[in-house]
């Protein structure tokens, strides 16, 4: 029948995302040994996990999918059994999971350059020697291709530089063409990375229609209803982590700035709200009705808890277009520039010690920085979105709860 062959497609989809997040682990498993392990013990205490960089995500994206793998372990008995009880947890366990794929994934996609950024700041650390031996001409990984940026602190250029150490004045030349190419190819990885992670959320969307046929619908209802403090407990909770993040912490580049610094503050008051509509959640799958006053009292509490998403849904859709417009309105001077770029390079910047923050780290330029914040900004644009569809998501269901307290009333007179 209708559940058999649903059980069959169920077993041939959680083959197919054993595959998929096969390779995300084989894609992170071989950065991580690019950068860390044939690059040298150096490179592990030169790696820094700023919140711009497309290697956290990587990184992420791979431990994310080896989770998700051993979920598709798990699910092999729960399909052969007919363990409903198993289905719903799964189908709970793709839910939470699945917005931290998508997070991850889509920060992949390298809009901003912040790669570029990335490789022509760190080109000459321990990190990166791998690349360099590839790209670089044979001989030069580690001298005429690791020319500093504008010759360093005892020289005035690149080629003042290069005839002191080597006699010539090819250095600039041979540095950027192996660049070009590293960066080239990182994209080319990032972005195949990020589709394949896309191609994957589809599936998933699949496994999760095929789990609540699977389960039924009126199952999958119920257990929403119970579970109404589960479910909210993610965007609760990451909202607040988020905020504190984007507003606290020394890797967020936007609490220095005059508007940008409002999205961590945003992100808390969606934090905020979102723990109300959980209290509320959990007071209407715990309340039961006896009475006429437990009628309008739940109903009271659906209306609280429809309101309460309905204005978080609008702070998070302010917040999305926030973030997009504030990316394009990025005008930082050069103390901020200074300032921003000794934190993130700390151990190559120059004059980080001057008491002018403009004056400091003059090997980074202003676009090199901004690249940073608009990484920031664009995250910042993809968790609200991811946020948003939370809130709508449980607007929907309190809606449709409202919609049945309404009709059981009037059966009930």
């Amino acid at each position: 029948g209708s559940a058999s062959s649903d059980r069959f497609i169920l077993a041939r989809l959680n083959t197919i995302s054993f595959f998929f997040t096969l390779l995300q682990l084989a894609a992170a498993a071989w950065l991580a040994t690019v950068l860390f392990w044939i690059s040298g013990e150096g490179a592990t205490g030169s790696f820094s996990p700023h919140l711009w960089n497309c290697n956290g995500a990587v990184f992420s994206v791979g431990l994310v999918g080896a989770t998700i793998m051993i979920g598709c372990f798990c699910t092999v008995r729960i399909i052969k059994e007919v363990d409903l009880v198993g289905a719903i947890r799964y189908l709970w366990f793709i839910l939470w999971i699945s917005p931290v794929e998508i997070f991850f994934n889509i920060t992949l996609f390298d809009y901003h350059r912040v790669t570029q950024v990335w490789v022509v700041h760190w080109w000459s650390s321990d990190q990166l020697s791998w690349f360099r031996n590839k790209f670089c001409p044979q001989g030069t990984a580690d001298s005429l291709c690791v020319v500093p940026i504008d010759g360093g602190v005892n020289y005035d250029s690149e080629d003042a530089y290069c005839e002191a150490r080597y006699g010539t004045t090819d250095c600039t030349a041979i540095r950027d063409e192996a660049q070009h190419d590293t960066i080239f190819w990182l994209l080319i990885f990032y972005t195949s990375l990020a589709a394949w992670g896309c191609i994957f959320m589809f599936l998933l969307l699949l496994v999760v229609n095929t789990l609540e046929r699977i389960i039924s619908k009126p199952i999958v209802q119920k257990s929403r209803e119970t579970n109404v403090p589960g479910w909210l407990t993610f965007p609760t909770v990451f909202t607040a982590l988020v905020g504190a993040i984007y507003t606290f912490s020394p890797s967020s580049f936007l609490r220095g700035l005059e508007e940008q610094k409002w999205v961590g503050i945003l992100y808390m008051i969606s934090s905020g709200l979102f723990l109300v509509a959980l209290l509320m959640g959990w007071f209407l799958s715990a309340f039961s009705i006896r009475s006429n006053v437990d009628k309008r009292n739940k109903s009271t509490a659906v209306i609280i808890f429809i309101g309460v998403l309905a204005v978080n849904a609008l702070a998070l859709a302010t917040l999305f277009v926030a973030s997009i417009i504030w990316s394009t309105r990025v005008d930082l001077n050069q103390g901020q520039r200074g300032e921003i770029a000794c934190f993130v390079d700390d151990s190559d910047c120059t004059n980080c010690d001057a008491l002018l923050s403009k004056n400091k780290c003059p090997e980074w330029n202003v676009n090199d920085v901004t690249s940073i914040v608009r990484a920031q900004l664009k995250q910042s644009a993809t968790l609200a979105a991811i946020f948003l569809l939370y809130a709508v998501n449980v607007m929907s269901y309190g809606i449709n709860l409202r919609r049945h307290l309404s009709m059981y009333q009037i059966d009930y007179v």
